[in-house]
């Protein structure tokens, strides 16, 4: 839920005076995670599929963190959000040596490509809470440029 409260944040530094729309999508969510979610003004957008990335645009914000499916690579073939906060190239994968599984958003050609538009930076954390920098680590913030590295030598 930690992504959700980020989102509730962020909506409320951008939106001024205009209305923000918040979408969420995971489809392991409860009942009860749902009416939470809904009540703090998040559509839910395909439960049963990847609904959600059909949402995304240039002017996007995703948020996933530490994702089981292959949002880098989806996000790579559809649009260029303007903000990510991701994992970026670190891979979540559970405990990969217990459980043997395949990467579960792992870096490709394509993605890394991708990180060529982006400048990133850690996300800021206090110290005092333990609990919550240990929660955010390993995440970062990607704020696509204005102009992408390959044209600014042209």
């Amino acid at each position: 839920m930690i992504q959700h409260s980020m989102a509730l944040t962020i909506a409320q530094l951008c939106r001024g005076n205009e209305i923000v729309p918040l979408l969420a999508q995971d489809p392991d969510y409860t009942e009860v995670a749902e009416k939470i979610l809904t009540k703090k003004e998040f559509k839910i957008v395909g439960p049963h599929g990847a609904g959600g990335f059909a949402e995304i645009d240039e002017e996007s914000i995703v948020i996933s963190a530490f994702a089981a499916a292959p949002v880098k690579q989806i996000i790579a073939d559809l649009a260029r959000p303007v903000l990510i906060i991701s994992t970026g190239f670190d891979v979540f994968n559970g405990n990969e040596e217990l459980d043997r599984k395949p990467l579960a958003d792992a870096e490709s050609p394509r993605t890394r490509q991708m990180w060529l538009d982006y400048d990133a930076c850690s996300l800021p954390s206090y110290s005092d809470d333990v609990e919550i920098c240990l929660a955010l680590k390993g995440l970062h913030l990607y704020r696509r440029r204005q102009q992408p590295l390959d044209s600014q030598g042209a």
